[in-house]
């Protein structure tokens, strides 16, 4: 459940409506990321190869539901400075996070690749990125 939780916000960051989501097993979860409902072209497989322990943790989760939620997307890239970025996070904690702590919560959304699949092949990655 934490994987279909965090992809679910990380995904709607990047312009995600829905998912449909296909196969869990131990160390995979498959679906659809679906951009557009009324358009049946506005899709794109993924796949993420992750089990349920490696799943990035709540404060990740929640900056990715920071930036869901108040589309600080342009695409992939966060469309607001860091310490802007890092105030709007606090706030939403409901308590002061240091540069460092806040630092190190961002590289870890960072360093996050859920791979496309195109024709069955693995190809490009969602990521997201300052």
């Amino acid at each position: 459940m934490k994987r279909k939780e965090f992809l679910k916000e990380f995904l709607g960051a990047l312009g995600a409506e829905s998912i449909e989501w296909h196969k869990e097993s131990d160390n995979l979860i498959t679906g659809i990321v679906i951009y557009d409902s009324n358009d049946p072209e506005e899709k794109q497989e993924f796949c993420w190869h992750i089990t349920e322990q490696e799943v990035p943790g709540n404060r990740v989760l929640e900056l990715a539901k920071l930036l869901n939620q108040n589309s600080l997307l342009s695409i992939d890239q966060i469309s607001v400075t860091r310490e802007e970025l890092r105030e709007k996070y606090s706030e939403q904690l409901g308590s002061n996070v240091s540069e460092q702590e806040f630092s190190e919560i961002l590289e870890k959304l960072e360093e996050i690749e859920v791979t496309m699949v195109d024709d069955g092949k693995e190809t490009d990655v969602f990521f997201i990125h300052e």
